[in-house]
C-alpha cells in the first residue's frame, strides 16, 4: 500500500470512529458534564427491586399505595383517626335524638303524677291509722298492692328508656360510620381508628374511671393531619 493510500485509509477510520462514538449516549463530554436526574433514571417503572441482606424486595404501586409482596396485607395504608366519643356525644345531644327522649320523659312524668295522686289519696284516707284499727289489714294490703304496681311501672319505664337509648346509640353510631366512609373516601384514607386526643381533660372521679380514660387514649402522639374529627363532624352537621 502506498503512502497516499495509507493516509486515505487512516482518515476514513478516524471519521468512522468519530461518528460511532458521537452517536453513543453517555460517552460524549457533554453527557459526562451533566449528571442524570433521579426521575430520569427511576421512573416511571412498573416495579422496583431493592437488594437486601435477607433477600430482594419488589416494590410496586397498588391502589394508591406501595406493595412489597403477594399477600393483601403486604402494602402501605393511609391512616386516619376520629374522636368517636366526642362525635357520639354531639349526636346524642342533638335535637332529633333528644325529642324522642323528651317525649318519653313527659309520658313517664304524667304516669308518675297519677301514682302520686293515688298515694296522696291513700294518705288522706289512712294517714292516721294504727295497727289497732280494724281497717289496718285492709289499708296494709292496699298499700302493698299500690307499691307493687308502682315498682312494676318503674321497671317497665326504665326498660323502655334503656331500649330507646340503646337504639339511639346504634343509630348514631351507624350515621357516624357512614360519615367516616364518605370522608375517608374523599381524603383517600384506608384505615380509620377511634381515639381520644391525649390532651383531652379527664372526666373521672374514681380510680376505675381514670384508668378507663387512660385506656381510651390509644395515640400518645400523632400528626394533626391524621385527625379527621372536624371533617366528619362537618359531614354529620354537628
Amino acid at each position: 500500500m502506498g503512502r497516499i493510500e495509507r493516509i486515505v485509509v487512516h482518515g476514513l477510520l478516524v471519521v468512522l470512529l468519530v461518528v460511532v462514538f458521537a452517536e453513543r449516549p453517555g460517552l460524549t463530554p457533554a453527557a459526562d458534564a451533566v449528571p442524570a436526574r433521579v426521575e430520569d433514571v427511576l421512573g416511571p417503572a412498573d416495579r422496583v427491586i431493592l437488594r437486601g441482606p435477607d433477600g430482594d424486595v419488589s416494590l410496586a404501586g397498588v391502589d394508591g399505595g406501595v406493595s412489597w409482596g403477594e399477600r393483601g396485607t403486604d402494602r402501605t395504608w393511609n391512616l386516619g383517626a376520629v374522636d368517636v366519643p366526642r362525635l357520639m356525644r354531639s349526636l346524642m345531644e342533638s335535637e332529633r335524638f333528644d325529642e324522642d327522649r323528651r317525649a318519653l320523659r313527659e309520658e313517664a312524668d304524667a304516669q308518675n303524677a297519677e301514682f302520686e295522686a293515688q298515694f296522696e289519696d291513700f294518705r288522706d284516707e289512712y294517714g292516721e291509722i294504727t295497727p289497732e284499727d280494724p281497717k289496718f289489714p285492709e289499708a296494709q294490703q292496699r298499700w302493698q298492692q299500690m307499691m307493687q304496681e308502682y315498682q312494676k311501672w318503674q321497671q317497665g319505664t326504665m326498660a323502655i328508656q334503656q331500649k330507646l337509648g340503646a337504639e339511639q346509640i346504634e343509630t348514631a353510631f351507624r350515621e357516624l360510620v357512614d360519615a367516616v366512609d364518605i370522608v375517608a373516601e374523599r381524603q383517600g384514607v384506608d384505615l380509620v381508628i377511634r381515639f381520644v386526643p391525649p390532651s383531652e381533660p379527664f372526666e373521672s372521679e374514681t380510680l376505675d374511671q381514670a384508668s378507663d380514660q387512660v385506656g381510651r387514649r390509644l395515640l400518645l402522639h400523632h400528626p394533626d393531619a391524621i385527625d379527621l374529627t372536624a371533617k366528619v363532624a362537618e359531614e354529620l352537621g354537628v
